[in-house]
């Protein structure tokens, strides 16, 4: 009975060692690069599949022992999976259509998630697993680093965004302005809003 669960305990730790060395293969970028002269992208190797490769090749091993703490096995992780980010970015250079094509044919599993998600309330259960600390050290150390040039980045994106509005607001014929708080100026600003929320409906 102790043998077999000592054989048992062993089986465990090659187990979990296997899975936080793997760690790095689950944060490298699943998009593939796509070349033109490929008519669709190759399929990217799974990495629960390599995962449970590396677990059958270490599943003989005899004496296997974690030394190492968790702290370290995070660095670890952090030092490997970020020597992928050249990887990540020539696998995303040139992804633009297959993501339009994929995203645009996965509305339907969209929907489901969707659906799914607020049947489990699932949005409130991940606000109260990441906690306020861990939103306030992301907006701090993350979010204060990227606001600037995310604005940068977002001109184009906001001048396109914004022109349908305003080509609606130029083109209003609005009611002569009464005084203060009368109701000529609240006319003007319901036909505003409904040309505004119509535009919008209609963009």
């Amino acid at each position: 009975m102790g043998c077999g669960k000592a054989r048992m305990r062993f089986v465990l730790i090659v187990l979990a060692s296997v899975i936080l060395s793997a760690g790095p293969l689950f944060a490298l970028p699943l998009t593939p690069s796509v070349d033109s002269r490929v008519s669709a992208p190759l399929a990217p190797a799974s990495p629960l599949k390599e995962a449970v490769k590396w677990l059958a090749l270490g599943a003989g091993a005899v004496g296997i022992t974690i030394r190492k703490d968790t702290g370290t096995l995070a660095q670890k992780f952090v030092t490997r999976a970020g020597a992928a980010a050249g990887d990540y970015k020539d696998g995303v250079t040139n992804a633009g259509p297959a993501w339009q094509t994929g995203a645009s044919n996965g509305e339907g599993n969209y929907e489901t998630g969707v659906q799914a998600a607020i049947a489990n309330k699932m949005y409130a259960k991940g606000v109260q697993s990441a906690g306020p600390q861990k939103y306030v050290n992301n907006a701090v150390n993350l979010g204060s680093q990227r606001y600037g040039p995310g604005v940068a980045n977002a001109k184009d994106a906001w001048a396109k965004g914004v022109q349908p509005y305003l080509d609606v607001l130029k083109s209003l014929n609005l009611p002569a302005k009464g005084a203060r708080r009368s109701p000529q100026n609240q006319q003007r600003a319901a036909a505003v809003a409904t040309a505004l929320a119509a535009a919008k409906v209609g963009h």
